[in-house]
Protein backbone atom coordinates (compact mmCIF):
# COMPACT_ATOMS: atom_id res chain seq x y z
CA UNK A 1 0.00 0.00 0.00
CA UNK A 2 1.61 3.41 -0.95
CA UNK A 3 0.67 6.22 1.65
CA UNK A 4 2.06 8.74 -1.17
CA UNK A 5 -0.76 9.38 -3.93
CA UNK A 6 0.44 12.95 -5.11
CA UNK A 7 1.10 13.73 -8.62
CA UNK A 8 4.45 13.42 -9.64
CA UNK A 9 5.16 17.17 -10.69
CA UNK A 10 5.80 18.63 -7.41
CA UNK A 11 7.67 21.03 -7.55
CA UNK A 12 7.74 22.01 -3.27
CA UNK A 13 9.11 19.95 -0.77
CA UNK A 14 7.98 20.66 3.27
CA UNK A 15 8.97 19.16 6.04
CA UNK A 16 6.06 17.20 7.72
CA UNK A 17 6.31 19.46 10.90
CA UNK A 18 5.49 22.86 8.51
CA UNK A 19 2.29 20.89 7.30
CA UNK A 20 1.11 20.23 10.53
CA UNK A 21 1.34 23.64 11.83
CA UNK A 22 -0.43 24.82 8.30
CA UNK A 23 -3.02 22.78 9.31
CA UNK A 24 -3.41 23.73 12.86
CA UNK A 25 -3.14 27.22 11.74
CA UNK A 26 -4.88 27.36 8.84
CA UNK A 27 -7.92 25.76 10.70
CA UNK A 28 -7.89 28.65 12.93
CA UNK A 29 -7.24 31.20 10.47
CA UNK A 30 -10.11 30.25 8.16
CA UNK A 31 -12.33 29.91 11.43
CA UNK A 32 -12.08 33.36 12.09
CA UNK A 33 -11.94 34.79 8.71
CA UNK A 34 -13.40 38.25 9.25
CA UNK A 35 -15.29 38.53 5.62
CA UNK A 36 -15.91 36.35 2.60
CA UNK A 37 -12.86 37.72 0.52
CA UNK A 38 -10.68 37.65 3.28
CA UNK A 39 -11.67 33.66 3.42
CA UNK A 40 -11.41 33.30 -0.07
CA UNK A 41 -7.77 34.48 -0.75
CA UNK A 42 -6.81 32.00 2.32
CA UNK A 43 -8.05 29.38 0.37
CA UNK A 44 -6.37 30.35 -3.06
CA UNK A 45 -3.16 30.12 -0.63
CA UNK A 46 -4.37 26.77 -0.03
CA UNK A 47 -4.88 25.71 -2.84
CA UNK A 48 -1.36 27.03 -4.49
CA UNK A 49 -0.02 25.49 -1.84
CA UNK A 50 -1.46 22.42 -3.01
CA UNK A 51 -0.74 22.16 -6.47
CA UNK A 52 2.83 22.97 -5.91
CA UNK A 53 3.60 19.91 -3.07
CA UNK A 54 1.64 17.93 -6.06
CA UNK A 55 -1.51 17.07 -4.84
CA UNK A 56 -3.17 18.83 -7.99
CA UNK A 57 -5.86 16.46 -8.80
CA UNK A 58 -6.91 16.40 -4.98
CA UNK A 59 -6.82 20.21 -4.49
CA UNK A 60 -8.42 21.33 -7.55
CA UNK A 61 -11.07 19.12 -7.08
CA UNK A 62 -12.15 20.39 -3.35
CA UNK A 63 -11.34 23.43 -4.90
CA UNK A 64 -13.90 23.14 -7.14
CA UNK A 65 -16.22 22.84 -4.52
CA UNK A 66 -15.71 25.53 -2.55
CA UNK A 67 -16.18 27.51 -5.59
CA UNK A 68 -19.55 25.97 -6.06
CA UNK A 69 -20.45 26.39 -1.99
CA UNK A 70 -19.13 30.14 -2.77
CA UNK A 71 -21.67 30.76 -5.61
CA UNK A 72 -24.56 29.38 -4.05
CA UNK A 73 -24.46 31.21 -1.31
CA UNK A 74 -24.20 34.63 -2.94
CA UNK A 75 -27.02 33.83 -4.58
CA UNK A 76 -28.42 32.73 -1.24
CA UNK A 77 -27.59 35.60 0.18
CA UNK A 78 -28.95 38.38 -2.52
CA UNK A 79 -31.76 36.23 -4.43
CA UNK A 80 -33.81 34.19 -1.84
CA UNK A 81 -35.44 35.32 1.24
CA UNK A 82 -37.39 33.77 4.53
CA UNK A 83 -36.63 30.19 5.35
CA UNK A 84 -34.86 28.71 2.14
CA UNK A 85 -32.71 31.60 2.58
CA UNK A 86 -31.96 30.58 6.42
CA UNK A 87 -31.48 27.24 4.81
CA UNK A 88 -29.27 27.45 1.66
CA UNK A 89 -27.00 30.08 3.45
CA UNK A 90 -26.54 27.89 6.66
CA UNK A 91 -25.87 24.96 4.70
CA UNK A 92 -22.95 27.31 2.37
CA UNK A 93 -21.47 28.52 5.70
CA UNK A 94 -21.13 25.16 6.93
CA UNK A 95 -19.57 23.72 4.33
CA UNK A 96 -17.30 26.97 3.40
CA UNK A 97 -16.08 26.32 6.68
CA UNK A 98 -15.06 22.33 6.59
CA UNK A 99 -13.87 22.42 2.81
CA UNK A 100 -10.70 24.18 3.22
CA UNK A 101 -9.95 22.60 6.50
CA UNK A 102 -10.53 18.87 4.74
CA UNK A 103 -7.98 20.19 1.73
CA UNK A 104 -5.33 20.76 3.95
CA UNK A 105 -5.90 17.74 5.60
CA UNK A 106 -5.70 15.68 2.59
CA UNK A 107 -2.81 17.58 1.36
CA UNK A 108 -1.06 16.54 4.78
CA UNK A 109 -1.94 12.79 3.84
CA UNK A 110 -1.31 12.53 0.27
CA UNK A 111 2.06 14.06 0.52
CA UNK A 112 3.35 12.63 3.82
CA UNK A 113 4.93 9.36 4.38
CA UNK A 114 4.82 7.44 7.20
CA UNK A 115 8.70 7.41 8.29
CA UNK A 116 8.65 11.39 7.28
CA UNK A 117 6.17 12.01 9.63
CA UNK A 118 7.25 9.91 12.17
CA UNK A 119 10.92 11.09 12.40
CA UNK A 120 9.61 14.85 11.63
CA UNK A 121 7.40 13.82 15.18
CA UNK A 122 10.43 12.80 16.94
CA UNK A 123 12.37 15.69 16.32
CA UNK A 124 9.84 17.91 18.12
CA UNK A 125 10.09 15.44 20.96
CA UNK A 126 6.03 14.75 20.50
CA UNK A 127 4.68 11.85 22.83
CA UNK A 128 4.66 8.13 21.38
CA UNK A 129 0.68 8.44 22.49
CA UNK A 130 0.31 11.29 19.81
CA UNK A 131 2.43 10.22 17.10
CA UNK A 132 1.43 6.27 16.86
CA UNK A 133 -2.73 7.42 16.17
CA UNK A 134 -1.45 10.16 14.16
CA UNK A 135 0.91 7.72 11.99
CA UNK A 136 -1.94 5.25 11.49
CA UNK A 137 -4.47 7.63 10.74
CA UNK A 138 -2.34 8.90 7.91
CA UNK A 139 -2.03 5.27 6.60
CA UNK A 140 -5.99 4.61 7.36
CA UNK A 141 -7.64 7.24 5.22
CA UNK A 142 -5.51 5.92 1.96
CA UNK A 143 -6.67 2.41 2.62
CA UNK A 144 -10.44 3.18 3.55
CA UNK A 145 -10.63 5.43 0.13
CA UNK A 146 -8.95 2.47 -1.77
CA UNK A 147 -11.77 -0.32 -0.58
CA UNK A 148 -14.04 2.48 -0.85
CA UNK A 149 -13.31 2.40 -5.01
CA UNK A 150 -13.30 -1.21 -4.80
CA UNK A 151 -16.66 -1.96 -2.97
CA UNK A 152 -18.27 0.57 -5.44
CA UNK A 153 -17.01 -0.77 -8.58
CA UNK A 154 -18.29 -4.28 -7.82
CA UNK A 155 -21.29 -2.84 -6.52
CA UNK A 156 -21.80 -1.21 -9.79
CA UNK A 157 -21.44 -4.39 -11.49
CA UNK A 158 -24.38 -5.07 -9.46
CA UNK A 159 -26.87 -2.09 -10.54
CA UNK A 160 -26.00 -0.54 -6.55
CA UNK A 161 -24.52 2.62 -7.48
CA UNK A 162 -23.19 4.75 -4.10
CA UNK A 163 -25.50 7.79 -5.31
CA UNK A 164 -27.72 10.02 -3.67
CA UNK A 165 -30.79 8.51 -5.72
CA UNK A 166 -29.62 4.89 -5.71
CA UNK A 167 -29.75 5.75 -1.74
CA UNK A 168 -33.37 7.25 -1.88
CA UNK A 169 -34.62 4.80 -4.51
CA UNK A 170 -33.33 1.15 -2.85
CA UNK A 171 -32.18 2.26 0.72
CA UNK A 172 -32.32 -1.40 1.82
CA UNK A 173 -30.75 -2.99 -0.94
CA UNK A 174 -27.52 0.38 -0.67
CA UNK A 175 -26.98 0.27 2.77
CA UNK A 176 -26.91 -3.95 2.59
CA UNK A 177 -24.89 -4.00 -0.36
CA UNK A 178 -22.50 -0.65 -0.40
CA UNK A 179 -22.75 0.97 3.61
CA UNK A 180 -22.28 -2.04 5.36
CA UNK A 181 -19.39 -3.68 3.68
CA UNK A 182 -17.82 -0.48 3.73
CA UNK A 183 -18.03 -0.41 7.52
CA UNK A 184 -16.86 -4.29 7.87
CA UNK A 185 -14.02 -2.61 5.69
CA UNK A 186 -13.16 -0.02 7.77
CA UNK A 187 -12.92 -1.92 11.23
CA UNK A 188 -10.79 -4.85 9.22
CA UNK A 189 -8.33 -2.09 8.06
CA UNK A 190 -7.89 -0.30 11.42
CA UNK A 191 -7.41 -3.91 13.25
CA UNK A 192 -4.71 -4.68 9.97
CA UNK A 193 -2.88 -0.99 11.13
CA UNK A 194 -2.65 -1.74 14.37
CA UNK A 195 -0.82 -5.67 13.95
CA UNK A 196 0.88 -3.76 11.38
CA UNK A 197 2.35 -0.87 14.21
CA UNK A 198 3.37 -3.74 16.37
CA UNK A 199 5.08 -5.43 14.44
CA UNK A 200 7.10 -3.15 12.79
CA UNK A 201 8.02 -1.73 16.33
CA UNK A 202 6.27 2.08 16.16
CA UNK A 203 6.21 1.54 20.57
CA UNK A 204 10.08 1.10 20.17
CA UNK A 205 11.44 3.80 22.42
CA UNK A 206 14.79 4.14 21.04
CA UNK A 207 15.49 7.00 18.24
CA UNK A 208 13.99 6.42 14.65
CA UNK A 209 16.21 6.75 11.46
CA UNK A 210 14.77 8.17 8.09
CA UNK A 211 16.24 7.66 4.83
CA UNK A 212 15.12 11.18 3.87
CA UNK A 213 16.56 14.10 5.32
CA UNK A 214 14.39 15.70 7.67
CA UNK A 215 14.93 19.85 7.69
CA UNK A 216 13.59 23.19 7.07
CA UNK A 217 14.06 25.23 4.34
CA UNK A 218 12.95 29.13 2.75
CA UNK A 219 9.99 27.29 1.59
CA UNK A 220 8.63 25.96 5.11
CA UNK A 221 9.70 29.83 6.37
CA UNK A 222 7.82 31.22 3.86
CA UNK A 223 4.65 29.13 4.44
CA UNK A 224 5.14 29.17 8.19
CA UNK A 225 5.10 33.39 8.22
CA UNK A 226 2.38 33.75 5.13
CA UNK A 227 -0.32 31.60 7.53
CA UNK A 228 0.98 32.94 10.58
CA UNK A 229 0.45 36.20 9.62
CA UNK A 230 -3.27 35.16 8.17
CA UNK A 231 -3.70 34.00 11.57
CA UNK A 232 -2.68 36.68 13.49
CA UNK A 233 -4.73 39.09 11.10
CA UNK A 234 -7.52 37.26 11.79
CA UNK A 235 -7.89 37.18 15.19
CA UNK A 236 -6.56 40.81 15.47
CA UNK A 237 -9.75 41.50 13.42
CA UNK A 238 -11.93 39.19 15.40
CA UNK A 239 -10.91 41.01 18.41
CA UNK A 240 -11.02 44.32 16.93
CA UNK A 241 -14.69 43.88 15.83
CA UNK A 242 -15.90 41.93 19.42
CA UNK A 243 -14.34 45.38 20.98
CA UNK A 244 -15.64 47.72 18.71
Amino acid sequence: MQLQTKDTLATLHLDPRTKLYLLIVGNVALFLAPSLLYEIALVVCVVILGILVGAKRFTVRMAAVYAGMVVLHIIGTNYLTGTLQIAIVTFTVFIRKIFPCAMLGGILVSTTRVNEFMAAMNRIHMPKAMVIPLTVMLRYFPMVHEDWGYISDAMRMRDVAPTVKSLLTHPARTVECIYVPMMMSALKVADELSAAAVTRGLENPKPRTCLQEIHFSVADAVCFILFTLFMSVSIWLKLKGGAG
